[in-house]
């Protein structure tokens, strides 16, 4: 199987720093604008949906989708592979899972409630589904959060992997 060269492993690495920067770039953007939320204007809500909704299909999306793209690139034509490594493996069962909740959980509460303020405008802010559904994705993005921080602390730290320690001779 062909493997890249330096040049293209370069490329590779920041394509996927790109891609990282995309996923959790929306997250966050998505995070900050929960939290400066008021949940008493409508307007304020619906255009935050409204905004949550772009972010999540034109942002967050892409990063994700591009970034397992790369990473099958990854674990197809490069010495990493999929599971090579334990610290590897669980960063992909953590962007694997993240990529899930944030299709069915995530996106499906943002839709079910940009819905309810559609079709019920004001009352929607009362009603008991829409404040639960908002507070459960607003718990579930900090959830995603820490999920990326957590791969990413794996990246740069790369536990289990034994490193040659270099012999230092007196001068």
């Amino acid at each position: 199987m062909r493997k890249f060269s330096s040049l293209g492993l370069k490329i590779l690495k920041m394509l996927h720093m790109l891609l990282i920067v995309l996923f959790l770039g929306g997250i966050l953007s998505s995070f900050a604008l929960i939290l400066r939320l008021n949940l008493s204007s409508f307007d304020d809500v619906y255009m935050s949906y409204k905004v949550f909704n772009i972010i999540s299909d034109n942002v967050v999306k892409i990063g994700a989708q591009g970034t397992i793209l790369l990473g099958a690139v990854y674990g197809f034509f490069t010495k990493w592979g999929f599971i090579k490594h334990k610290w590897l493996a669980i960063k992909w069962l953590l962007f694997i899972a993240q990529t899930f909740i944030g299709i069915l959980v995530v996106d499906k509460l943002m839709v079910s409630n940009l819905a309810l303020l559609e079709t019920e405008k004001a009352l929607a802010l009362s009603n008991p589904v829409f404040i639960h559904d908002h507070y459960l994705r607003f718990y579930v993005v900090i959830a995603q959060i820490g999920l990326t921080l957590f791969a990413l602390i794996l990246s740069v730290l790369k536990p289990g992997r034994s490193r040659i320690v270099p012999e230092v001779k007196p001068i």
